[in-house]
């Protein structure tokens, strides 16, 4: 079952409705696992050497052309404050995409893809200040006590300066 986006009280960047259950592909960066609802992902693909991009943010790796569409590759270690990740043979780019931007996520492995069900979907916890994690939409919480931190799609994509929307 598809969920179509919709704001929430919880947050406006969550990708799903309030009360509803959310299907997720899971995957890991480092030690930790992560996910991002399906209806995000465009395609799972192997790693192909990204071309650098010269003054990019340090966790853009380069652009791939994708089926004739060139998009970024983001080093999601790095951009998660990871450092950089490091070459592995489970690796590959999970291809995302939030409203008309298109990007490459390169994460050390795929793990699973799963329903979650609206009690375990927690909203971010504040880290101060009354802010919460950018990057986070939410935390799932399973019966066997293990967390699993759901990214916000719309913010770990690299930002578009103001000239080129109005393009």
């Amino acid at each position: 079952m598809a969920i179509a986006p919709t704001e929430t009280a919880m947050t406006s960047i969550v990708s799903y409705a309030q009360g509803q259950a959310l299907q997720v592909l899971s995957f890991e960066v480092g030690a930790q696992t992560y996910c991002v609802p399906v209806s995000a992902v465009r395609e799972i693909r192997g790693v192909t050497p990204p071309t650098p991009l010269p003054d990019a943010p340090p966790f853009v790796r380069g652009v791939i052309n994708l089926r004739g569409q060139v998009m970024p590759v983001i080093d999601l270690s790095q951009r998660l404050g990871k450092g950089v990740a490091i070459d592995g043979e489970r690796q590959v780019i999970i291809v995302v995409e939030n409203q008309n931007d298109v990007a490459g996520m390169l994460v050390d492995a795929v793990c699973d893809s799963f329903i979650v069900e609206s009690d375990q979907i927690n909203p971010p916890p504040s880290l101060g200040d009354g802010e919460d994690s950018p990057l986070v939409s939410a935390v799932i919480t399973s019966g066997e006590g293990s967390m699993t931190i759901l990214l916000a799609v719309s913010r770990i994509l690299p930002e578009r300066p103001v000239e080129a929307l109005a393009a």
